[in-house]
């Protein structure tokens, strides 16, 4: 089984995936996470959180996301901050976990996630960022996600795998054309263990972080 945390792709290919979406009309697979990414705050965005509330209680919603916080684009940084801060409340609310997308804003993004008292567990998505921030990330006891930066010889996504501890972390593809059995490939030859051990672990991740049972 090869569990999918974090991908956009139509085609899915793992038994279990996520496909983050920014709005309901989007089309969506038979499990989804949903939110507002920061890329995506517009003029209706008032609007899509107001409908967050029902849609977050599907059944077939696992996760509030992905949203969060990006210091490189164009939209207000307080307004990001804003429309965050009621996610993590929505996902109080509803106890989901929450996907997050944050680039260059980890301060903000903690104090953010510590400031609503977020008592869900929190995944960062698409982790490629140096040690001390991932450090920084687990000791507020938040997941990483890694994907296709693994590929990457010598990435910091690499070196920090090495040292996340089994029990924190998952694999995604995001957007990418990788294959996510090739991600997985790569992940347990860089923990130098067997891939039905990689996948037994991230089954048990999956499980408790997502409380959904796999048969």
């Amino acid at each position: 089984m090869f569990i999918n945390i974090h991908t956009h792709k139509e085609l899915l290919e793992a038994q279990v995936e996520l496909v983050s979406i920014a709005s309901s009309q989007a089309k969506k697979p038979n499990l989804y996470s949903f939110g507002v990414h920061p890329w995506k705050i517009g003029k209706d965005v008032n609007e899509v959180l107001e409908e967050m509330d029902t849609v977050c209680r599907n059944r077939r919603c696992l996760a509030v996301g992905e949203c969060g916080l990006d210091k490189l684009i164009d939209t207000d940084f307080d307004l990001q901050q804003k429309i965050f801060c009621e996610q993590i409340q929505i996902a109080n609310e509803v106890e989901k976990p929450l996907i997050i997308h944050c680039v260059k804003a980890f301060n903000e993004l903690i104090a953010c996630l510590k400031k609503l008292d977020c008592k869900v567990p929190v995944i960062i998505h698409g982790f490629n960022n140096n040690k001390n921030i991932a450090d920084d990330l687990l000791k507020q006891g938040y997941i990483l996600s890694f994907g296709k930066a693994l590929m990457d010889e010598g990435s910091n996504a690499q070196e920090v795998l090495k040292n996340v501890g089994r029990k924190n972390f998952f694999i995604e593809t995001d957007d990418a054309k990788v294959s996510i059995r090739d991600i997985y490939k790569k992940a347990s030859e860089i923990l130098g263990i067997e891939e039905n051990i990689l996948q037994e672990q991230l089954k048990n991740n999956y499980q408790r972080v997502f409380k959904e049972e796999i048969l």
